[in-house]
Protein backbone atom coordinates (compact mmCIF):
# COMPACT_ATOMS: atom_id res chain seq x y z
CA UNK A 1 0.00 0.00 0.00
CA UNK A 2 1.44 3.35 -1.01
CA UNK A 3 0.94 6.66 0.78
CA UNK A 4 -1.98 7.78 -1.42
CA UNK A 5 -3.82 4.49 -0.91
CA UNK A 6 -3.23 4.70 2.82
CA UNK A 7 -4.60 8.25 3.03
CA UNK A 8 -7.62 7.32 0.89
CA UNK A 9 -8.30 4.35 3.16
CA UNK A 10 -8.04 6.55 6.28
CA UNK A 11 -10.40 9.08 4.73
CA UNK A 12 -12.98 6.41 3.91
CA UNK A 13 -12.82 4.98 7.44
CA UNK A 14 -13.22 8.43 8.98
CA UNK A 15 -16.18 9.24 6.74
CA UNK A 16 -17.85 5.99 7.86
CA UNK A 17 -17.32 6.88 11.54
CA UNK A 18 -18.71 10.39 11.06
CA UNK A 19 -21.70 9.08 9.10
CA UNK A 20 -22.49 6.70 11.96
CA UNK A 21 -22.11 9.56 14.44
CA UNK A 22 -24.48 11.66 12.36
CA UNK A 23 -26.99 8.79 12.51
CA UNK A 24 -26.42 8.52 16.30
CA UNK A 25 -24.83 5.07 15.92
CA UNK A 26 -21.70 5.16 18.06
CA UNK A 27 -19.15 2.43 17.23
CA UNK A 28 -16.22 2.59 19.65
CA UNK A 29 -14.54 -0.50 18.18
CA UNK A 30 -14.42 1.03 14.72
CA UNK A 31 -13.28 4.36 16.16
CA UNK A 32 -10.40 2.75 18.06
CA UNK A 33 -9.46 0.70 15.00
CA UNK A 34 -9.17 3.86 12.89
CA UNK A 35 -7.19 5.61 15.61
CA UNK A 36 -4.76 2.66 15.58
CA UNK A 37 -4.62 2.71 11.78
CA UNK A 38 -3.77 6.42 11.80
CA UNK A 39 -1.16 5.88 14.51
CA UNK A 40 0.41 3.12 12.42
CA UNK A 41 0.54 5.53 9.48
CA UNK A 42 2.40 8.05 11.64
CA UNK A 43 4.90 5.42 12.82
CA UNK A 44 5.48 4.26 9.25
CA UNK A 45 6.00 7.83 8.08
CA UNK A 46 2.97 7.79 5.78
CA UNK A 47 1.15 10.46 7.75
CA UNK A 48 2.24 13.36 9.95
CA UNK A 49 0.19 14.60 12.89
CA UNK A 50 -0.82 17.65 10.81
CA UNK A 51 -1.85 15.34 7.95
CA UNK A 52 -4.01 13.33 10.33
CA UNK A 53 -5.72 16.45 11.69
CA UNK A 54 -6.33 17.76 8.18
CA UNK A 55 -7.75 14.40 7.11
CA UNK A 56 -10.12 14.35 10.09
CA UNK A 57 -11.27 17.91 9.37
CA UNK A 58 -11.82 17.13 5.69
CA UNK A 59 -13.80 13.97 6.47
CA UNK A 60 -15.86 15.71 9.16
CA UNK A 61 -16.69 18.60 6.84
CA UNK A 62 -17.70 16.15 4.09
CA UNK A 63 -20.25 14.51 6.40
CA UNK A 64 -21.45 17.38 8.60
CA UNK A 65 -20.84 20.40 6.36
CA UNK A 66 -18.96 22.21 9.13
CA UNK A 67 -15.63 22.02 10.91
CA UNK A 68 -15.14 19.97 14.06
CA UNK A 69 -14.66 23.13 16.12
CA UNK A 70 -17.75 24.85 14.68
CA UNK A 71 -19.92 21.82 15.40
CA UNK A 72 -18.51 21.46 18.91
CA UNK A 73 -19.21 25.14 19.61
CA UNK A 74 -22.74 24.96 18.20
CA UNK A 75 -23.56 21.88 20.26
CA UNK A 76 -22.17 23.54 23.41
CA UNK A 77 -24.35 26.63 22.76
CA UNK A 78 -27.42 24.44 22.41
CA UNK A 79 -26.58 22.55 25.60
CA UNK A 80 -26.14 25.82 27.49
CA UNK A 81 -29.43 27.16 26.14
CA UNK A 82 -31.23 24.01 27.27
CA UNK A 83 -29.61 24.22 30.71
CA UNK A 84 -30.72 27.80 31.26
CA UNK A 85 -34.16 27.21 29.74
CA UNK A 86 -33.64 29.63 26.84
CA UNK A 87 -36.79 28.86 24.86
CA UNK A 88 -36.03 31.61 22.33
CA UNK A 89 -32.87 29.80 21.21
CA UNK A 90 -34.43 26.34 21.40
CA UNK A 91 -37.49 27.39 19.39
CA UNK A 92 -35.35 28.46 16.42
CA UNK A 93 -35.65 25.73 13.75
CA UNK A 94 -32.52 23.57 13.67
CA UNK A 95 -31.79 24.38 10.03
CA UNK A 96 -31.62 28.10 10.96
CA UNK A 97 -29.58 27.51 14.15
CA UNK A 98 -27.12 25.34 12.23
CA UNK A 99 -26.56 27.88 9.47
CA UNK A 100 -25.81 30.78 11.79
Amino acid sequence: MNKQDFIANCHQQLVEIFEKAKAHQKDDRQKHRVEGFIQAGKVLGLLSNDDAIELMEKSHFQVFGESIETRKSRKASLKEAVARGDDDFINIPAYERNSG
